[in-house]
């Protein structure tokens, strides 16, 4: 038997959707026939067992894409998840690691098994801090995060509404933020690519909170623009050529200080058994040529390219407010 590489942890998280109008990823979702899930109460763990099988993957092996199966080996009783029970909250420890605790509501707690609503809970310090519920609310008109808990399923996939695929607000987006801090050299992360968070919407309250803090100050907004003052230099960001077809989606940004611009694109893509052979490495995100692999790369889900990225990356910390003005 083969092993595989899993390329992206976002090609294997799993979408639906809520609405028969909505793109519904069919071959991405629904039950396991070869997993089943049991409850031990006693224990407080949710133990899911698989039986001997195959699945269907997009697949790369010596530079061409092909829609394969993939053979999987019986696991029984390995896969084991702590949970807890506080009144009508279920506390999940995935891979039993109990620094993460996941929160859910709305299942029931009698039995565990039915779908549970993520609430945007966290740990830290031994600190659970909660999303109020005014985020909360903006949110869930967007999209959930639903754990669906059954005798052959454990399985948390995002669902977007309709209301989701319409948003066009891009300057309040969950993009806008990371953009901010990374012009101010204050971003955790080696990339500003977005990764389809232009597309995530984000309170105008929260994007008015950051810029007040930051003494941002706004000279110019539209959907697809923004001209503001940041640190003593003024910024254009553009959101230009959007394209977007359910989960699929093409764009680009530039933003522009003085007389240098930063610009890269980026699309993304639902990976499934009819495009499948349509796909290329050129550009894809997080595929390492250089590297030597003894797995073929097996992809379910969405993947992301890009176009410039990294130059991108480079041109944007020139121009941030540290450097020269």
């Amino acid at each position: 038997m083969n092993r595989y590489f899993y390329l992206l942890a976002s090609t294997l998280f799993f979408f639906a959707c809520s609405d028969d109008n909505s793109a519904n990823s069919s071959e991405n979702s629904g039950t396991a026939k070869y997993q089943h899930v049991s409850i031990d109460k006693e224990k407080k763990r949710i133990v899911v067992d698989q039986d001997a099988h195959t699945e269907e993957f997009c697949t790369l092996h010596q530079g061409s894409f092909n829609w394969d199966e993939v053979s999987y080996e019986a696991d029984q009783g390995d896969d084991v998840t702590p949970y807890e029970i506080h009144g009508d909250t279920l506390v999940v420890f995935f891979y039993g690691n109990t620094d993460d605790p996941h929160y859910y509501l709305g299942g029931p707690t009698d039995k565990i098994y039915g779908q549970w609503k993520n609430i945007g809970c966290y740990k830290y310090q031994d600190k659970i801090s909660c999303q109020s519920k005014e985020d909360r609310d903006f949110r869930e008109q967007y999209e959930e995060l639903i754990l669906t808990i059954s005798e052959n399923k454990f399985q948390e996939e995002v669902v977007y509404k309709p209301a989701y695929f319409k948003y066009d607000d891009y300057m309040n987006s969950v993009y806008l933020p990371n953009l901010y801090a990374v012009l101010e050299n204050d971003y955790a992360y080696p990339t500003i690519g977005m990764f389809g968070t232009v597309f995530s919407p984000e309170p105008t309250s929260y994007i008015k909170t950051i810029e007040k803090e930051h003494n941002i100050e706004v000279l110019e907004q539209t959907k697809t623009a923004k001209k503001f003052k940041l640190g003593g230099k003024t910024y254009d960001v553009k959101i230009t050529d959007i394209e977007r077809d359910s989960l699929d989606y093409k764009v680009a940004i530039s933003v522009k200080s003085g007389n240098k611009e930063c610009s890269y694109e980026e699309r993304q893509v639902n990976v499934t058994k009819k495009n499948c052979s349509d796909q290329t490495t050129e550009g894809l995100q997080d595929y390492d040529a250089e590297r030597v692999f003894n797995e073929e790369l097996a992809i379910k889900g969405t993947i992301v390219y890009t176009n410039g990225l990294e130059e991108f990356d480079k041109c944007i910390n020139e121009i941030s407010v540290n450097n020269e003005k």
